[in-house]
This record gives structure tokens, C-alpha cells and sequence, in this order.
């Protein structure tokens, strides 16, 4: 099937803006000025256009015209090799640990270039998390809500609250301090320090609209929807969940990327 014309045409122009043709707060074309060029019809390079902002590439100013936005922190997540490469730093020495997170590797910003932000509160299992875990409603929960941002952007990389059993992570004093994060090697160094070994790790990924809060935390061009990524992760002892979490992740500078080995037919 033939690429639409104002998908060629948003292409076009993204590709311009990802090398730097047009830069940041640079005007792009007006609509009259490509419809005369050839580009397409006015219906086309409008639907390029907004194509263009829900990808976080441009900002439109009503009246004024479409301009190049300063472009965001791209992260692909690769699940997969994520959470065993987080898996085997545990196992590593402090001084290991702390040279680099995985939030280095997926970003290739170095750790001075990044600004960590962490709260932590004591709350009341609501009854999905309760089921999430298998205890009572009511049970005293850490709650850990995380930011990580590029220093040279206003908007975090994802909004991401994390969930331990208060009496679990209390038998290490330090995962209980936010002051301590970020962590070096992760959840799955903090559980080790408390005796549990992660043995596997679901995700569930679904896409909706953002909240008015994530819209303006996460500032997000009208149209930007958001990922939401459940994660689980099970102790490899008994199954159950020891660590949940769930991210809000900007769908216009997110992507997941999954290798999945195939089983080769008989011979």
C-alpha cells in the first residue's frame, strides 16, 4: 500500500528536524507557501502538521504558524536485556554499581547530564494493590514516586510510582530513606540487600490520553497520548510480587523494542 502524501511529507519534514536542517524555534513553511511549491493540497500538509506535533517534533500557534519544537530525549526500552542487565549489576561491587544505571544506557546521557528526583511515603494498600501483592488491603506499602530528567530539558522522562511492602523493604533501614536513590543497581540490588533474588518480571503495556497532571508535568503537545507500563516483579523463590511499579511515559519519545527467539520448525 502507497505511503499517504502527508505521511511522506511529515517524514520529510522530520527527518529535516532530526538533522538539524530546521532547528529549534525555526518557522516552518507556510501552508500557502508548500501548497504553491507541489507539497500537496492544503488538507495535506495540514494532516503533516499535526502529524508532525503529535510526534513532539513541532509546536502550532494558532495565528501565528508551526514551529520547530527543541527536541526531546528519545529512549527505546528493550525490556528483555533491561531487566537482566539491571539483574547482573547486583551482583557487582559498589564502585561498579554506581559507574553507570540503567537509565545512562538507555538514554547515552552520562550521569552528571541527568537530575534524579525521588519521594517516598508510607500509605494504605488500596485493594489493587493489596491483590497485586497478595495481602491485606490496608497493609503499609512504601510508596516511591520517581523523576528522571535530562538537565538540559524541563520535562521529566516519564512519571514512574514504584510499590515495596513496608515490612519487607524496612529490614534495610537505607530503602527507606529517598535520600539514598538514585539507587546504584536498582530494584533489583535493593531487594537483594534484603534477600529476595527477582525471578521474573511482567510487563503489561496499554496506551490512553493523558491526565490534565501528566499533561503539564510531562508537557505534552494536545493529541500526545501516553504509554502506561505495568511491571511486576516476582521473587524467584515463591512467584509472588515483591516490587510493583507503573510508568507514564510520553508516547512521542517513547518506543519498546522486543527480540523474540522462534522455536526452528522439525526437520
Amino acid at each position: 500500500m502507497a505511503t499517504p502524501k502527508w505521511r511522506q511529507l511529515a517524514d520529510d519534514l522530520a527527518e529535516r528536524i532530526r538533522s538539524g536542517d530546521l532547528a529549534t524555534g525555526e518557522a516552518l513553511p507556510q501552508i500557502r507557501e508548500l501548497t504553491a511549491s507541489g507539497a500537496g493540497s492544503t488538507t495535506t500538509v495540514q494532516a503533516a502538521y499535526r502529524a508532525l506535533e503529535t510526534e513532539g517534533l513541532v509546536r502550532i500557534v494558532r495565528g501565528r504558524g508551526t514551529y520547530v519544537r527543541q527536541q526531546r530525549t528519545r529512549i527505546t526500552r528493550e525490556s528483555q536485556a533491561r531487566y537482566q542487565w539491571e539483574k547482573d549489576r547486583a551482583l557487582l561491587s559498589e564502585d561498579e554499581r554506581r559507574s553507570t544505571g540503567v537509565t545512562e544506557k538507555e538514554t547515552g546521557l552520562d550521569t552528571p547530564h541527568l537530575e534524579f528526583q525521588a519521594t517516598y511515603d508510607v500509605v494504605e494498600a488500596p485493594s489493587d494493590i493489596a491483590d497485586r501483592f497478595g495481602v491485606e488491603p490496608g497493609t503499609q506499602m512504601l510508596r516511591r514516586s520517581y523523576r528522571t530528567s535530562s538537565r538540559a530539558e524541563t520535562a521529566p522522562i516519564g512519571l514512574i510510582t514504584s510499590w515495596l511492602v513496608y515490612s519487607v523493604a524496612a529490614r534495610n533501614p537505607d530503602l527507606l530513606d529517598s535520600g539514598k536513590e538514585p539507587w546504584p543497581g536498582g530494584t533489583a540490588h535493593q531487594l537483594r540487600t534484603v534477600g529476595i533474588e527477582i525471578g521474573q518480571i511482567e510487563d503489561r503495556i496499554g496506551a490512553r490520553p493523558p491526565t490534565a497532571h501528566e499533561t503539564k508535568a510531562l508537557d505534552l503537545l494536545p493529541g500526545t497520548a501516553v504509554l502506561v507500563l505495568h511491571k511486576s516483579s516476582h521473587s524467584a523463590d515463591n512467584g509472588r510480587v515483591v516490587e510493583y511499579s507503573e510508568a507514564v511515559l510520553p508516547g512521542d519519545r517513547h518506543e519498546f523494542l522486543y527480540r523474540i527467539p522462534l522455536d526452528r520448525w522439525p526437520s
